[in-house]
């Protein structure tokens, strides 16, 4: 499980209609609204891949201005996971 923590800058006038997009997204939750404009949100995806995928889809919705990643634990992926050799 990936899990990644986001905050959004909205148009203002514009939030409601982006969280309601937002909402129909596979593992998005929004927490918190800040001053009308900034949405705070968490994204949880099988994979690192699954993760960038669903954060592409924010670049679509209308009223979103700024989209800042502010933490990703991918520490479950077994994509991510290398085993390192010594010698």
């Amino acid at each position: 499980m990936v899990i990644s923590g986001f905050m959004l800058i909205t148009v203002k006038g514009k939030t409601a209609a982006v969280i309601e997009q937002l909402q129909k997204l596979p593992g998005v939750e929004v927490h918190h609204v800040e001053q009308e404009v900034k949405i705070i949100l968490t994204l949880e995806a099988p994979s690192v891949d699954e993760s960038y995928r669903i954060g592409e889809a924010f670049k679509e919705i209308d009223g979103i201005v700024t989209i800042c990643l502010a933490y990703t634990n991918f520490e479950d992926d077994d994509a991510m996971q290398h085993q390192v050799v010594i010698h």
